[in-house]
């Protein structure tokens, strides 16, 4: 008799085996002893009303199986395991969560509010709880200990990164080949390069070197360029974050540009950027293009055929005295004085540079497009009404002004001309716009400060520098890449 009741007992006890998780392990069966069972039972009873919670995981819509718990949800942690690549196991009720890479460790059980990340003790403000063989645990708890991100999110979705995203002030923001983005963190205590990648939301600091914050990016996304206060030209491996010499010139150069087939890198030059020259990529050697003796060059851009470059030439006043030079006579003349724009026909070595404009307006942001036409910011210094516009320059020097519904405060160029825009609207928000001749197109709205706009290669993407933060628009969505 005694036998058959210990046999009973033993039936009996691997009847109510439960898995801690979903879909459970052979780990998780045989700890789930009687008693344990006994206790689950109490803490799931009663019995809470199943639901579905929608996420966005990096983006990707994600529906997770959850429990009403008052007016919050838990989620089963199976569920979000398995959305961040994680894996787990169990033992004696206490369940294992380790992430994708080993780094942390989440320790948890069913019942009780005390839970660890990497042995550092933590606490629920509700406690996890086991209903239908899967346990139930608080998102933004799990989330965090899993070294991820939990944003509140608009409507029924609630947005999850699986990774934290960078804190900090950013600029110089642009693209490299493999869709990620290169910035220049301005807030850290020594130079941050950093690449960021929209899928995953990584990031990674690829170099502290001081003198690469505003590297000018190769079209084909590779390489990086920009120069050490010697002069000495440098091309960056923007996949690797190493450096290496380009030449052995160590004349002044600013406003590096890359020409479309990466085979060039054109700056302005001279202590007094007297000179536009360009370096060979494959050796290293500086060729001359324009030694007019003008100086305060700047901002040169070379049209994407490579057959003309625009650039603007900073006009100072002109100092007069009489024949003696004394200090009492000098004066200076700013009447003259300002911001031209001037082009330069490649295709032609006997050509002479041509000025565009005469105007006395700010001009800013020029870019030199195909079909002979170039395009700038103009910003009128004298006027607290008139809109800044961009202005297009064609064959011939006429002039289209570029109506917007904004007040424009920066504007930039796509791989096939396409212009992008951002400024100030009516109502005193922020938009980003596509505008051509004809049309205009809004791409993003918002209550901050857009300072900086760039493309993609494809043109597909947008990355822009709001308030310091790097903001990604892809597909008519938007993704905030940094916090």
């Amino acid at each position: 008799m005694l036998k058959k009741n210990k046999m009973f007992q033993v039936l009996m006890a691997s009847a109510v085996v439960t898995s801690v998780l979903a879909g459970g392990t052979a780990e998780a069966a045989s700890a789930a002893k009687s008693s344990s069972a006994g206790q689950a039972a109490k803490m799931t009873s009663p019995k809470l009303k199943a639901a579905k919670v929608e996420l966005s995981v990096n983006g990707a819509s994600v529906s997770v199986n959850a429990v009403q718990l008052n007016q919050s949800y838990l989620v089963a942690v199976s569920d979000i395991v398995k959305a961040f690549g994680a894996s787990a196991s169990a033992a004696k009720g206490i369940v294992m969560i380790k992430d994708a890479t080993g780094s942390r460790v989440v320790q948890l059980q069913a019942g009780s509010k005390s839970y660890k990340v990497n042995g550092e003790a933590a606490a629920f403000t509700n406690a996890p709880l086991l209903q239908d063989g899967k346990t139930y645990v608080e998102l933004q708890a799990l989330v965090e200990a899993l070294g991820g991100e939990w944003i509140a999110g608009s409507g029924q979705t609630q947005q999850v990164l699986t990774v934290q995203r960078p804190e900090g002030s950013y600029s110089s923001v642009r693209w490299n080949a493999q869709g990620q983005i290169i910035a220049s963190r301005d807030d850290a205590e020594s130079a941050q390069i950093v690449k960021l990648d929209p899928a995953s939301y990584g990031s990674t600091v690829i170099s502290t070197d001081e003198y690469a914050a505003e590297l000018a990016v190769s079209p084909n996304g590779q390489w990086g360029a920009y120069t050490d206060n010697a002069g000495q030209l440098y091309l960056m491996n923007l996949a690797s974050g190493l450096s290496q010499k380009l030449g052995s010139d160590t004349s002044v150069k600013t406003d590096l540009t890359w020409s479309a087939d990466n085979s060039r890198i054109y700056f302005i030059q001279g202590d007094k950027q007297e000179k536009i020259s360009y370096m060979n990529v494959g050796d290293g050697k500086v060729t001359e293009v324009l030694a007019d003796k003008v100086e305060n060059k700047s901002d040169v851009s070379l049209s994407a055929d490579g057959k003309r470059l625009v650039y603007i030439v900073n006009v100072t006043g002109v100092a007069s005295s009489d024949k003696d030079s004394t200090e009492e006579s000098l004066s200076i003349d700013y009447s003259g004085a300002g911001q031209q724009l001037y082009s330069l026909d490649l295709t032609d070595k006997e050509a002479k540079p041509v000025q565009l404009t005469t105007g006395k307006d700010n001009k800013l942001y020029p870019v030199a497009l195909d079909g002979g036409k170039a395009a700038y910011l103009s910003a009128d210094p004298d006027s607290v009404t008139a809109k800044d516009v961009i202005k297009v320059i064609g064959p011939g020097s006429s002039v289209q002004d570029l109506s917007s519904i904004i007040d424009v405060t920066v504007i930039a160029a796509g791989p096939s001309g396409t212009l992008i825009a951002a400024g100030i609207a009516a109502d005193g928000s922020t938009k980003v716009l596509k505008i051509d001749s004809g049309s205009q197109a809004q791409l993003y709205s918002t209550s901050g400060t857009v300072s900086e706009l760039a493309m993609s290669a494809d043109g597909s993407r947008i990355a822009l520098i709001e308030d310091g933060r790097i903001v990604v628009i892809t597909g008519g969505k938007t993704i905030q890449l940094t916090k």
